[in-house]
């Protein structure tokens, strides 16, 4: 494997310890015959959940990065360092514009995320969040002081963790 395996090891060290469950669970469900590997392909499936459209020679750099035997397969450290370089990724306006209409309805001519969008989203993804917790990231979020998320909190969240990068 080619990938810079001391910069993993730091972006792993910065991953709380549920966020790298919540990758490592991933990984697991594409390792369906539990040999510690994944097909590359499936990969396009992982980056999708993640809000992106991989073209072909993003992947192939991606997969250059992490299997320089060209086996096709990918272990969970090459896994883990494709996702976190992809999270590490500045999002577009584009991108980020795309993830508000999901989050907001898409169709909601509000265009704001409400306490009750969320929970409907988290309930749709299996996420077991408090009443208390959505409240909490929704008041964390919302810079207007009403109770909504709209377009400009959410594109601040989406971009926040990118300031310093």
């Amino acid at each position: 494997m080619k990938h810079d395996a001391g910069r993993t090891h730091r972006q792993k060290r910065e991953l709380k310890e549920s966020q790298l469950s919540e990758i490592r669970d991933s990984f697991d469900l594409f390792d369906q015959d539990g040999l510690g590997t994944i097909r590359a392909t499936d990969l396009v499936v992982m980056l999708r959940a993640l809000g992106s459209e991989p073209q072909k020679a993003e992947l192939k750099r991606f997969l250059a990065d992490v299997d320089d035997a060209n086996t096709g397969q990918l272990d969970f450290d090459g896994y883990l360092q494709i996702i976190l370089d992809k999270l590490a990724e500045k999002p577009t306006a584009d991108e980020v514009a795309k993830a508000f209409r999901l989050f907001s309805g898409g169709d909601n001519e509000s265009g704001q995320i409400s306490f009750e969008r969320l929970k409907q989203i988290a309930e749709q993804v299996g996420e077991q969040i408090s009443d208390e917790e959505l409240r909490e990231m929704i008041a964390e979020a919302d810079t207007s002081g009403t109770g909504i998320i709209n377009n400009d909190d959410f594109a601040k969240i989406i971009t926040s963790r990118h300031r310093t990068a």
